[in-house]
């Protein structure tokens, strides 16, 4: 995992350090476990392989229909508009709950080692959520890599895509899209605790661009 998600968890490795330090190994075990239960789980290999997308939530999407064009803004303020990347790139889209979510900061660092295959492939990532631009900041001041975080504040989007899991949050899903902007593949789950890997989402868009 990579230590830059410092908030969350290079902070919490100075705490155990600090502990350590002061001979207090038996307080060690319980915060070790909390880490470890903030972890992801990777995806059925099902849904990895799946050509029609793969979910347990009603999505409104198919594969080798278009993408829903949406418009919204970005953490610096800038406009978004998925129909701009039409013909130009490729598209990830990762909706998460929040930056206040330890499973969906554990997803996003993830999901660093797979920047040299978006480069290759021509993808442009957006990681969409209903922070609002200042949360955005935030967040992505703790990772490397040029992530696109997109404001949903009214679940606007979740909604187009058919993520939405309740009046406050989307669940969890990817969906890749064309440069055609033609969905290609898509995954979106009721446990927010199991999300696809950087490997199997490497392997994905192997597949399909």
């Amino acid at each position: 995992m990579n230590l830059r998600v410092d908030k969350y968890f290079l902070g919490i490795k100075q705490y155990l350090l600090g502990l350590e330090s002061l001979g207090r190994k038996g307080m060690l075990l319980p915060v070790i476990l909390l880490l470890a239960a903030c972890s992801n789980d990777p995806v059925p290999e099902e849904a990895i392989d799946s050509l029609n997308g793969f979910g347990d939530v009603d999505v409104t999407i198919k594969v080798g229909e278009l993408a829903p064009d949406f418009v919204s803004t970005d953490a610096s303020g800038e406009a978004v508009t998925l129909a701009d990347y039409r013909g130009q790139a490729n598209v990830m889209l990762v909706f998460y709950r929040g930056n206040w979510c330890p499973f969906c900061v554990s997803h996003l660092d993830d999901i660093q080692n797979l920047f040299p295959i978006l480069e290759k492939y021509e993808t442009q990532l957006l990681a969409i959520s209903p922070d609002d631009a200042k949360a955005s900041q935030k967040l992505a001041k703790k990772f490397d890599q040029p992530y696109r975080f997109v404001a949903d504040v009214d679940l606007t989007i979740a909604d187009l895509y058919g993520v939405r899991r309740d009046e406050k949050i989307p669940h969890p899903a990817v969906v890749l899209i064309d440069k055609q902007g033609v969905v290609v593949w898509y995954y979106a789950g009721e446990n927010y605790k199991q999300r696809p890997s950087s490997e199997q989402l490497q392997r994905v868009i192997e597949q399909h661009l």
